[in-house]
């Protein structure tokens, strides 16, 4: 089996909420909103897929903020406040046997790394409710708190893993298929409900849905 750097994204991909919607992430965003600029501005934003710098322009734009950088990153800060809070109330989960599947992986000479819409902060709260800290670095990888297009932030968790393997993207979303191709990068779609399968194979991102990750990635690298 070939050596792969294996590109993870988080929501979706490797945790979930229980419970109603919406989740602890975007309901962490309408607080932060509500506080900085007197009203939820997420309403109508679509968070799968997204990173959190778009969705941060998105709600101050909506906000209509003059100021637009530093309203951006005060939004940050207080979002990522405010996730702690929830995540303390309504912890995430992770989705299937990810840590058997990340330390098959490990063990198989395949390298790790995350290439997620959250901020660093943020993907580092998120792995820590679901007890999947240890498995992911927070060095290197990409983040959605260092560049906006996910696209950009899959290139740089590439360009950070050089040398150790092909690149496969591994996400949930027509978003995460997208910032594959255009880096170059193979892709597997995994999903846990019949309307996420049916996005990824209007993709064409049909290996790994509804399947073993673990069987997905094997089957890719065969």
């Amino acid at each position: 089996m070939r050596r792969a750097v294996l590109l993870f994204d988080i929501d979706g991909t490797l945790l979930t909420f229980r419970g109603p919607s919406p989740g602890p992430g975007r309901t962490a965003m309408a607080r932060a909103s509500i506080e900085l600029f007197g009203a939820d501005h997420t309403a109508g934003l679509r968070f799968a897929g997204g990173t959190d710098l778009s969705l941060a322009r998105a709600i101050a734009t909506a906000a209509s903020v003059m100021a637009l950088e530093e309203a951006r990153q005060a939004l940050l800060a207080r979002y990522t406040a405010y996730l702690e809070e929830e995540l303390s109330r309504r912890p995430y989960v992770p989705l299937g046997d990810v840590h058997g599947t990340v330390v098959w992986a490990k063990s198989a000479g395949h390298r790790v790394a995350l290439a997620t819409g959250n901020l660093r902060e943020g993907a580092a709260i998120k792995l820590r409710s679901a007890g999947l800290h240890e498995l992911f670095p927070l060095e290197g990888g990409g983040f959605g708190g260092d560049h906006e297009a996910r696209a950009d932030f899959v290139r740089a968790a590439i360009e950070a893993a050089a040398g150790h393997g092909e690149p496969i993207v591994i996400g949930d979303t027509d978003a995460d298929v997208a910032a594959a191709r255009a880096t170059g990068a193979r892709v597997i779609g995994v999903a846990t409900s019949p309307a996420a399968c049916e996005e990824l194979a209007a993709a064409d991102a049909r290996r790994g849905c509804g399947a073993s990750l673990r069987a997905a990635i094997e089957a890719l690298l065969r």
